[in-house]
Order: structure tokens, then C-alpha cells, then sequence
């Protein structure tokens, strides 16, 4: 799951508490003042005057590190890194403070971590990893429906069609096309066509992208970008001053913003002299010579996926390849404001100044492997494969009539042992998404999406044309490769080599059958809000949204041809959830698609056995549909909501002891008058108060605000 945002929500009792001033408190204020000041001073466009002195640098320097590093193997395709005696790194006495104004959203330990209670009930503290989980074996205790059992694509699908371009369906290759592992698919058209407009993504090598440059007498001139940026990549870049130099030639008004500390750390500090030289010698101008390719291989403008609306773009790897290189050096134009007036506010940052730049940690060094390790594969040799990518929106009379589904949960496959990644092969796997893809993956970020982007660059591409998601929506990707092995969690995420995914089948279209879903939940502030009926329904919609097949034709598809759902803690751990209710949750939102469900449970063996006890309670022992399981958790909720705490059983015990009698209140048995009265109250309300109010109380929650 990506990071959250973490804002501090307040009270009305918070504008009266006050908050004693120390001597610390005035030094960040200082300081956060001075930045802003350079900031202000480095705003004008077209300016590129170097500033007197940049603070972040002044920290930076002021802070003591001792060897921890890498070493890179240039050895063929594959990227080693040795460690070296751990990097010693003394936090100032201004923590966090002069960090990149990004990494400030991804500061688990802020105001997320701290935020106030209310009467309304506990406020919910972050329980994010810190390691892997097992990894699967033979002989692992898992329950339910064997895995061998699920429905997995290539096995159970159908035939595809004949790949073409539709009205909803762009396809940047020349077609009719069949897949050929020694042949690269060819780009269609053949010359370049241009698409500077508010549909499509703004191509660095546009003819409409100009860039203030300082001609002749000191005079500011328009130039192409274009030339600016090839005449920057052909020149020969020996080490990393000399990239954070060629970067900043076509993003001059950045210069002194941008200080590039983190990669000058990896090739400075902790890489061996010989994997330096081999990177800047060897695979860096191949690097470069594949985004200067960029206006032979991506001819045809690229749509935005825009929220409202399903639209597909399918494109060879190749093109990702040269896409991702541009993002490598920071090419794109109009993706680096992030004021809420720009042109892409409300999509995610591409370019990959972000992942360069602030304080060094360890974890940046560890995904700056992830990224060159990709491009040290696929700049020797490169993939010939097809990726789509899907954004799914469903109409909201689409949406089941939850209220009145009385269908009971389909099959479940539950293991404490094993990851999505590892172990989720031929199903659906669910990406634990931000509502703009990828998350923190180009800064401080690193859990469950952010880790999934990384094993598998070619995702991050999804950042380049991916509007955020609306709470109807979905973004489907089939066909990502992966290329890296990891090991930890979060603050220990550590690159681990090569992954080999040649073993992975391909569909008809040329696309590795590895599919995966990213679905956005919403961040959990107070423990019993995310039970309130609207709350519930928000989520199952959200699942759904990612879960369902709508084919594309007249006809649903058949549910045999739908591969099974690989999940886990979605909305859990970072985002607040709560564990039992969201696997509750997800039951549902995949018995609606009709599929069956892989849990991982992340090495919780108790919530294994919890949520396998619960199936076969609801599903065997005393089955019900799904309008019933809401109204129980709708029951739940005035139960936590009295108690103005979290109560001593959770919520699958409750279900259980609403049926066995054994609550305190016998009005709350399920077949007295009262709950009877209580249920139908419910149903009878409508949806159109609760909906309001969601809209109202959850806005905040809602829009993430986070890159």
C-alpha cells in the first residue's frame, strides 16, 4: 500500500491548547523562513542565477557520514551491489525540517503518527512492517480452497481479439500484429505526429515545447527544447556533478532547488570506483541514446487517462523503455509545478528529480539500484513484449445494490506465508494504491505500491498519463515485467539482484500474464468512522471497481474466464484499517465479481485463522448474503460508537455472538423484533443522507493529497 498523506486532523479544543516555544522551535521557523525566501527568489521563469547560498546544502554539509555502499557489477545484464561497513548518518537538530517539501508527506512518524483523539472515538496510529514476510514454501499452513484450485490466467481465459485502435482503446504499435520474442513491435506511425493539447501527454520532443535560454550578449532567447536536451546528452557525462549539470541545461529555473545530494551520494560515497565508471561509461550514454529516440519510437500522441471515463492504451516495452529514460533525466515539460493552479495538479510527478534530490538514506540508495538495475537489462538487451494499461470506471448505477445482495461469499484461499508478488502468479494482484499511482516511489515512500513500482519500473510509466483516481475508478495494468528481487519493509527495503520473469507465459497479444489492479482506500483517522455504513460502502465500491470485468462487450464476461483476486492488508497498516474489516470487505467486493480470493495475511497467523473461521461461519455454519454481513457491520459500528473506544471483541466475534446469543443486550440477537425494527429502519433510510455526508465529513480524506 502506498504511504498516506499525514494530516493532523483538528478540533475545535486545538485552536486553546498551546504549545510552550523552545529555543529548537525559533531555529526552524528561522530556517523554514530562509528557504522560503530562496524559494521566492528562484520563482521568476527563465531565471537561472544561482542563489547565494542554498540552506538544505548548509544542513547537508554539517552532517557526518561514514561508508555505507554499493558496489555495481557490470557484468552483462546484472547490477550487484556490495554492502560496505553501515552508513552512520547524525540527524540535526532540525530533524526533518530542510527535508524536500515532498518528503514532508511521507514522515510516517509526523503528524499522522501523532494526531489528537476526539470524542467521536480513538483516533488510529499507523502499523506499518518493518520486513518481508515468509516466504511461501511447500509445506506452509494455509486453509480454504487449495491454490491450485483458483482460476488463473493464461488457463482460464479467453480468446483476445485481433489487437487494433478503438475510440476507447489507443495502440501506439503497428497493427495487425503477432508477438515474436526476437522481433521489437513496431511503432506506429512511422513519423513522428505531435500532440501538444489538453488530451494528450506534452511530449518533450514536441515542436510547441520552448525553453527560456541565455543566448549571445546575455540575452534570454526561446529555443526548442528539444535541441536543448539533445544537445545535453550527447556530450559525454563522466560522473554525477557532470548529469546534475546536463539536467539542469533544460530545467535551469530549478537551478538551487534541486540539489541532486542522493545520487551524488550513491556514485560519490558508496559505489566502488570501477561500477561508477562502468555505469557513466557504459550504460548511461545507452541510457540517453534510448530517450533521444524518443521521437522515432513514440510517433503517436499518448492520451491522458482522464478521470469519468474507461479508456485503455496499449504500447511495446520498448516505448516504456524510452518513455522512462526521458523521465530518468528529468525531460518532461509543465510536470515539475506543483502548485494547485498548474496543469497536471492532479497527477502524479514523472520526472525523477525527486528521487535524486534530498538528504541521502538509505532506502533512496535502495530504489536508485531498482532503477539501474532496469535500465542495465533492458539497455542490453531489450524486451519485445506489450503492456496495456486500463483506466476502469464503473457508472454508478453500475454499482451493486449492496443493500439487497443476498449472495453468499464465494471461495477463499487464506495463507499467512507469501506476498502478492512472489506468490500471486496467474491471479488478479491487487496494487494497495494511492489515488495518484505510485505514491512515494520517486521520494521517501516505500511500502506496498511503492515497493511493487520498483520490481517493476515499466508500472512507473502509469505516473506519465494516469489522472488520480476518482472513487469509482481502477487502473488495471497487464503485462509489467519485473526485473528486481527485494528483501525488508518500509524503512529496511533493500535490493536484492536480479529477478528473472522469463518463465512468466504471454498472452496473444505479446503481454506477460501478470495482472494487476490498483485500488485507492481511504485513510483511517478514528478507528470506529470506518465502519459508518457510507464509509463500507465507499470501500466495497472502490474494490469493485478494481475486481469486476466489464469485458468491453455487450455480454458479461463468463465468470470461469475470471482469474481469482490476490490480495492482502489492503487499506491496513499505513492507511489505518482495520485488518478483519477490509478482508471482510474484499470478500464481498470479489463475490460481486465473481471471483474467488487469495489472502495473504502478511505473517499474521491469528488474522489467518480469523478470517478462515469467519468464512466458513458465514459461508457454512450459517450462511448469509451480503446485505446481511452489512447490516452487522452497520450494527458494529453503534457499538463502538457507544463505547467511544475500541471494545474487547472484535468485529468477527461480534458476528458471531449477535447469532450464538451470547451479547450482553439479548435485543441485539438477530431474530428478536428489535433488531428486526432496526434492520429494516436501516434499509428504509436510503442511501441519500448517508451519501451527503460522506461527501461532506470524508473530503479531506477522500482527496489524499499526496504525489
Amino acid at each position: 500500500m502506498s504511504e498516506p498523506p499525514l494530516k493532523k486532523k483538528r478540533t475545535l479544543l486545538d485552536f486553546f491548547r498551546k504549545k510552550p516555544k523552545s529555543n529548537s522551535d525559533e531555529l526552524v521557523k528561522d530556517k523554514k523562513v530562509e528557504i522560503i525566501d530562496v524559494e521566492m527568489a528562484e520563482s521568476e521563469a527563465g531565471k537561472s542565477a544561482k542563489p547565494a547560498g542554498n540552506p538544505v546544502n548548509k544542513v547537508f554539509n554539517d552532517i557526518t557520514t561514514q561508508g555505507f555502499g554499493a558496489s555495481f557489477d557490470g557484468k552483462g545484464a546484472q547490477a550487484s551491489f556490495t554492502k560496505k561497513p553501515e552508513m552512520i548518518l547524525k540527524t540535526s537538530s532540525l530533524g526533518d525540517t530542510l527535508k524536500y517539501d515532498e518528503t514532508l508527506e511521507y514522515n510516517i512518524d509526523s503528524d499522522m503518527a501523532d494526531s489528537q483523539g476526539s470524542q467521536d472515538g480513538d483516533s488510529v496510529k499507523p502499523d506499518i512492517p518493518t520486513r518481508k514476510p515468509s516466504q511461501r514454501k511447500a509445506n506452509s499452513d494455509w486453509k480454504g480452497k487449495p491454490l491450485n484450485q483458483l482460476n488463473k490466467i493464461p488457463d482460464c481465459m479467453d480468446k483476445l481479439p485481433s489487437l487494433h485502435s478503438t475510440e476507447n482503446h489507443t495502440v501506439l504499435i503497428k497493427v495487425p500484429y503477432k508477438y515474436d520474442p526476437k522481433t521489437l513491435p513496431m511503432p506506429h506511425p512511422a513519423q513522428y505526429k505531435d500532440g501538444w493539447n489538453n488530451d494528450h501527454v506534452k511530449m518533450p520532443c514536441s515542436p510547441q515545447n520552448e525553453y527560456p535560454f541565455q543566448g549571445k550578449n546575455n540575452k534570454q532567447i526561446l529555443r526548442k527544447r528539444w535541441e536543448i536536451i539533445e544537445e545535453a546528452l550527447l556530450s559525454k557525462i563522466p560522473g554525477p556533478y557532470e548529469l546534475e549539470d546536463v539536467i539542469l541545461k533544460y530545467n535551469s529555473r530549478y537551478f538551487g532547488k534541486w540539489n541532486f545530494e542522493t545520487l551524488k551520494s550513491l556514485f560519490i560515497e558508496n559505489l566502488a570506483e570501477c561500477e561508477r565508471n562502468h555505469f557513466f561509461g557504459e550504460v548511461l550514454p545507452k541510457i540517453a541514446k534510448l530517450a533521444l529516440s524518443l521521437p522515432h519510437l513514440c510517433t503517436q500522441p499518448i492520451p491522458l487517462l482522464k478521470k469519468g471515463k474507461t479508456r485503455s492504451i496499449t504500447l511495446s516495452q520498448q516505448q516504456i523503455a524510452c518513455l522512462l529514460a526521458n523521465a530518468f533525466f528529468c525531460t518532461y515539460p509543465r510536470r515539475n509545478a506543483k502548485g494547485k493552479t498548474s496543469e497536471f495538479f492532479n497527477y502524479p510527478s514523472i520526472n525523477f528529480n525527486s528521487l535524486y534530490d534530498g538528504m541521502p538514506n538509505e532506502v533512496k540508495m535502495e530504489k536508485l539500484k531498482c532503477i539501474i538495475q532496469y535500465f542495465s537489462r533492458v539497455t542490453k538487451k531489450m524486451p519485445t513484449g506489450l503492456v496495456t494499461f486500463t483506466r476502469q470506471c464503473v457508472g454508478h448505477i453500475d454499482f451493486p445494490k449492496w443493500d439487497s445482495l443476498d449472495t453468499p461469499l464465494r471461495d477463499i484461499h487464506v495463507s499467512a506465508e507469501g506476498t502478492i508478488e512472489d506468490d500471486g502468479e496467474g491471479l488478479l494482484q491487487v496494487d494497495f494504491a494511492n489515488k495518484y499511482l505510485g505514491g512515494g516511489v520517486l521520494t521517501h515512500g516505500c511500502v506496498q505500491e511503492e515497493i511493487r513500482f520498483l520490481i517493476c519500473p515499466e508500472m512507473i510509466i502509469s505516473r506519465l498519463f494516469t489522472e488520480g483516481l476518482e472513487k469509482n475508478e481502477s487502473l488495471i495494468m497487464k503485462g509489467c515485467e519485473r526485473f528486481s528481487s527485494y528483501d525488508g519493509y518500509a524503512k529496511t527495503f533493500e535490493w536484492k539482484g536480479d529477478y528473472d520473469d522469463s518463465k512468466t507465459p504471454r498472452d496473444d497479444w505479446g503481454r506477460l500474464c501478470t495482472h494487476v489492479t490498483a485500488i485507492d482506500a481511504l485513510v483511517i483517522h478514528y478507528y470506529d468512522k470506518q465502519f459508518r455504513g457510507d464509509i463500507v460502502k465507499r470501500e466495497l465500491n472502490k474494490a469493485y471497481c478494481g475486481f469486476v470485468s466489464l469485458g468491453g462487450g455487450k455480454n458479461p464476461p463468463n465468470e470461469m474466464n475470471l482469474s481469482a483476486v490476490c490480495t492482502g492488508n489492503w487499506g491496513c497498516g499505513a492507511f489505518g484499517g482495520d485488518k478483519r474489516l477490509k478482508a471482510l470487505i474484499q470478500l464481498m467486493a470479489a463475490t460481486a465479481a465473481k471471483r474467488d480470493v487469495c489472502y495473504y495475511t502478511f505473517d499474521d497467523d491469528r488474522l489467518k485463522n480469523d478470517i478462515y473461521n469467519i468464512h466458513q461461519y458465514l459461508t457454512v455454519t450459517n450462511q448469509l448474503g451480503i446485505d446481511t454481513i452489512l447490516k452487522l457491520i452497520e450494527r458494529y459500528e453503534g457499538v463502538l460508537r457507544k463505547s467511544r473506544k475500541k471494545p474487547n471483541m472484535n468485529l468477527f466475534e461480534y458476528i458471531v455472538k449477535v447469532f450464538d446469543g451470547s451479547l450482553e443486550n439479548t435485543d441485539s440477537e438477530p431474530d428478536s423484533p428489535a433488531i428486526e425494527r432496526e434492520m429494516s429502519a436501516m434499509c428504509s433510510k436510503g442511501d441519500e443522507v448517508s451519501n451527503n455526508s460522506f461527501k461532506r465529513q470524508l473530503s479531506d480524506d477522500y482527496k489524499a493529497n499526496t504525489p
